[in-house]
Parts: structure tokens; C-alpha cells; sequence
């Protein structure tokens, strides 16, 4: 069964959260996951993105899509982790020279100003033995880590941009396969992107689209002082939803590409 991101099932895969009778409640419970991701750091993330590889796997099947139960809570955090270090795997390179950046900033701009006053406070009696070498010398080096403060931001967001293009193919691979390997093993789930490019672009379209869509529905909020207390709250659901729908959408764009890279394969055998 494939199915091709037409107008029609954009708007079904749009409107799949809301579908079955018990959604309310399974939306809920993400939701309010999702809130407590703000307050217990990582465990309830992990069930969330066990949830998220658990529609992706559905989708990418060929499955009828609808909210799945929140049960086998083992398997959804077994599935949280497993995905969790695929993306750190993925944004890590961007990641690490962002941190070195920023790093090499704090140690220049905190650490030098107390190793430099040591031997400045020796020479209090001769200030220009140390003064006038070391300030000029600790001036350019604050400099020279703020420019690769911002060299490494740049860079690592480049990066990390460059690592997220293949990130939601990694993830479907994993999640149909089944296991962590797989998510790395290029020379499968490559060939699966190339023969689908288009439609890997109208997919990241879409996710991208409906981000900014939302972002722009909370971003009132944040100017009107009645309503700006209910931005944390109109956040968490939109965010789960966000989730859902992005699972849903590169899911099913993961099985046409492997019905596209099949069919390919057949015709060049004829």
C-alpha cells in the first residue's frame, strides 16, 4: 500500500490525531507529557519520542493512521532512548563545535582576567611591566573568542541543519527495521531518499509550514498581557500535535519511497 502526499491525504494526515473516538484522551496524555517534559528533565521526553517512532512505524507501514494507545509503556521508552541517540548521533558534529565555541569563550572571557591579575597584582609598584603587555594581550584574545564564539555558532547550526535533512528518513528506517543499526546503515535507507527527493522536499514543506503556522498562532499571545499566561499552556498541544503530524508525514513518505526505489529497481532489471 503507498500512498502519495496528495492534497487529499495532506488533509488527512493533518486531521488523523483528531479521528478516532478515544483521541481525546490519548491526546491529552501527550500533551500533558510534554508539560512535564518542562519539569522532570528527560523521562518524560523519552516516552513522548517512543510515541513519535511508534506513529512513524505505523505510517511508514502502510497502516491506517489514528492516535495509538499510551500501553507497553517499556517498549515506548526502549523506542524513546533507541531514537534519542539517533539524533544525538545526527546533530553531534554540529552540536560539539557549537559547545567548543562556546566553551573557549567562557574559559578566555573568565578564566583569563583572574590567571592575568596574578601577575599584574605582583607588579602594583611598576604597572607598565605587566599592565601594558598583558591587558592589550587579554583584550585580543576576549576578541578572538568572541569572533570564534560566533564562527562556531554558525558553524554548528550549519552542521546540526545539515544533520537534520536525513534525520526523519534515519528514524523511519529504524522504526520499520526495528533496530538501532539501522538508523545508521546509509547504504539502505539512502537509495529509499534519492528515488523520493521530491517528495522528501514537499515533506519538510509541510512539517516546516505547519511549524511556522503555529508559531505564528502562539506569537500573539506573547503581546497581549491578558492572554500571556495561556502561551505555556496552548504550547504543549500544539507542540504534541506538531509531533504527530511530522511522524505521520515523513512516515508515509517513507513508504512511497521504498514502493518508488522498488518499482525503479524492477525497470531496470527489464
Amino acid at each position: 500500500m503507498t500512498q502519495e502526499l496528495t492534497t487529499t491525504s495532506i488533509k488527512a494526515l493533518l486531521r488523523f490525531p483528531f479521528k478516532e473516538r478515544d483521541w481525546k484522551g490519548r491526546f491529552l496524555v501527550g500533551s500533558l507529557l510534554v508539560l512535564a517534559c518542562f519539569i522532570i528533565p528527560i523521562v518524560p521526553w523519552l516516552f513522548v519520542y517512543g510515541y513519535y517512532i511508534r506513529v512513524t512505524r505505523r505510517a511508514s507501514k502502510g497502516e491506517e493512521l489514528s492516535l495509538p494507545a499510551w500501553d507497553d509503556w517499556g517498549e515506548l521508552a526502549k523506542d524513546g532512548v533507541q531514537g534519542f541517540l539517533v539524533q544525538m548521533v545526527y546533530m553531534l558534529p554540529g552540536l560539539l563545535v557549537y559547545l567548543g565555541g562556546v566553551f573557549i569563550y567562557f574559559v578566555v572571557s573568565f578564566g583569563l582576567p583572574i590567571i592575568f591579575a596574578i601577575p599584574m597584582a605582583g607588579n602594583e609598584g611598576d604597572p607598565s611591566a605587566a599592565s601594558l603587555i598583558l591587558a592589550p594581550l587579554m583584550l585580543i584574545l576576549v576578541f578572538a573568542s568572541m569572533a570564534i564564539l560566533f564562527l562556531s555558532m554558525f558553524v554548528g547550526m550549519a552542521l546540526m541543519f545539515l544533520g537534520a535533512i536525513p534525520l526523519p528518513m534515519a528514524l523511519a528506517h529504524f522504526s520499520v527495521q526495528g533496530n538501532l543499526s539501522a538508523a545508521f546503515r546509509v547504504k539502505e535507507w539512502w537509495p529509499l531518499l534519492r528515488a523520493n527527493k521530491l517528495g522528501y522536499f514537499i515533506a519538510w514543506v509541510i512539517v516546516a509550514g505547519l511549524a511556522i503556522m503555529l508559531y505564528w498562532v502562539i506569537l500573539p499571545l506573547y503581546f497581549t498581557f491578558i492572554f500571556s499566561f495561556l502561551v505555556f499552556i496552548v504550547l504543549m498541544p500544539l507542540y504534541f500535535y506538531l509531533l504527530l503530524v511530522s511522524a505521520a508525514v515523513y512516515g508515509r513518505t517513507y513508504l512511497e519511497s521504498v514502493a518508488l526505489a522498488e518499482a525503479g529497481g524492477q525497470e531496470a532489471v527489464s
